[in-house]
């Protein structure tokens, strides 16, 4: 995936937030693309999300 820099430091520090609280309740770390995961999952929970310029009203759970 190619992504801009600014994303992947914005994505490394929210990793490294994650994982140093995962790691104070002994949970394993997460990768990067389990972080997106995570990100995009939570993303389809919203009833509006706005992306790409466009606003796209999701209709309770996005699903």
């Amino acid at each position: 995936m190619n992504i801009k820099p600014e994303t992947r430091e914005i994505l490394r520090q929210y990793k490294a937030l994650i994982n140093a609280r995962r790691r104070d309740a002994d949970q394993r770390e997460l990768t990067t693309a389990q972080v997106v995961d995570e990100i995009c999952e939570y993303m389809t929970c919203q009833c509006a999300v706005y992306i790409g310029g466009h606003f796209i009203l999701q209709g309770g759970k996005g699903r």
